[in-house]
């Protein structure tokens, strides 16, 4: 989604569309945890424009389909993203940029992370691209580890039973390692 800077007003501009669902999978698809797009995306979109800067709030839902990590049930989830984000131009980011580079130099701060432009983008032009930034925040918004109920027992070590449906009666006692010597000792 692009947005011509001009077009916003001072009462600000609202934009709505769809992300299809092959454009959402392939957003997800590089995912470790295994989502797929089960269907689109729909995404609102506010522009407020103050001077040069302008302030965007989005918020979106995508409905995702995969695996339970513990499990392996089918799961359904939907996915709500919604981020704050104030774009700067280019030669104003870049001029705050030198000037946070000479403070840290008088005052070093562990990691190269600067917490005041944690919600700044810049951008260059007229036009604002949208499609990068919410790419990057689906991709921050996807749970790392899905499981289909939150206490979830997984399967079993041995036979490979869902346990959610019930106990399978194996042993899963992991013994100790220090102790695995012992246990070819014969008693007479």
């Amino acid at each position: 989604m692009r947005v011509n800077i001009d077009e916003i007003k001072e009462a600000g501009i609202d934009r709505r569309w769809d992300l299809p669902r092959e454009t959402l999978d392939a957003i997800v698809a590089g995912d470790r945890a295994g989502w797929r797009a089960s269907g689109g995306a729909h995404v609102e979109a506010r522009f407020e424009k103050l001077d040069r800067r302008v302030f965007v709030k989005v918020k979106a839902a995508a409905e995702l389909a995969g695996e339970c990590s513990r499990c392996l049930a089918p799961i359904a989830s939907r996915l709500p993203v919604a981020f704050e984000l104030t774009l700067v131009p280019a030669d104003e980011y870049e001029e705050k940029e030198q000037v946070a580079a000479g403070d840290k130099a008088h005052h070093p701060v562990a990691g190269s992370f600067d917490l005041a432009h944690a919600e700044e983008e810049a951008y260059t032009g007229k036009v604002v691209d949208l499609d990068p930034i919410l790419r990057e925040q689906v991709v921050l918004a996807l749970p790392g580890y899905p499981v289909c109920q939150e206490g979830c027992k997984g399967l079993c070590s041995i036979c490979g039973k869902n346990l959610n449906d019930g106990e399978c009666g194996c042993d899963r006692k992991v013994p100790d390692p220090r102790w695995a010597g012992l246990a070819k000792v014969k008693l007479t």
